[in-house]
């Protein structure tokens, strides 16, 4: 179940952004080609060797360049608030967000959704080894399901030898990554932040 919860964690700054940064680097956590320093403290202000707390760092790196054409900054994490369905092709772009991060392990192609709010109707369709794959799912308004998350876990399970999205909840959203079961361990122990498979 999506682990949704009340309250933001707390987490005092004790590192600069430039430590923090390197330390992700070094558990696979990286941003995008062509990202640069700048294009971070568009959204966390301040300097490289400014303080910066883990949940903003990591909400950052998991979000967009806030300039420009908004480019992702990481695809080695995802920040993802779950009031995020409206229409159809949004399911869409959150399937893209999960292939993403599994880095070719879930090779899933032909993304289609159909979302109807007033209609309670959602679906997700994919092509996963020649084979169409058809979820429905349950609207509660512009609430992304939860379901859909335990269901692409139990793909990752299923296929990508070991390892698997992990979550921790922020309140109404999330900061979802992938990896094994060695990194979910110590990216929670650098960050004091809950890691959880689900």
């Amino acid at each position: 179940m999506w682990p949704f919860s009340n309250k933001k964690k707390e987490a005092k700054p004790s590192v600069s952004v430039a430590q923090a940064v390197e330390q992700l680097a070094a558990l696979g956590i990286r941003t995008r080609p062509g990202i640069t320093h700048d294009d971070l403290l568009q959204s966390l202000e301040g300097t490289m060797d400014s303080p910066v707390d883990w949940i903003s760092l990591l909400c950052t790196l998991g979000g967009e360049v806030k300039r420009g054409g908004f480019r992702r900054i990481s695809d080695d994490i995802w920040h993802i608030d779950a009031e995020c369905i409206v229409e159809t092709g949004d399911y869409v772009q959150v399937l893209e967000r999960f292939v993403i991060l599994t880095k070719g392990l879930l090779p899933l192609t032909d993304l289609r959704d159909h979302v109807d709010i007033d209609n309670d109707e959602a679906w997700v369709e994919f092509t996963l080894d020649g084979k169409t794959v058809h979820w429905d799912l349950e609207v509660h308004d512009d609430w992304l399901d939860p379901n859909l998350y335990t269901k692409m876990q139990d793909l990752a399970t299923a296929r990508c030898g070991g390892k698997k999205f992990f979550i921790t909840a922020l309140g109404q959203d999330s900061i979802i990554s992938f990896g094994t079961p060695a990194m979910k361990d110590t990216l929670s122990n650098l960050t004091r932040l809950k890691f959880e498979w689900e």
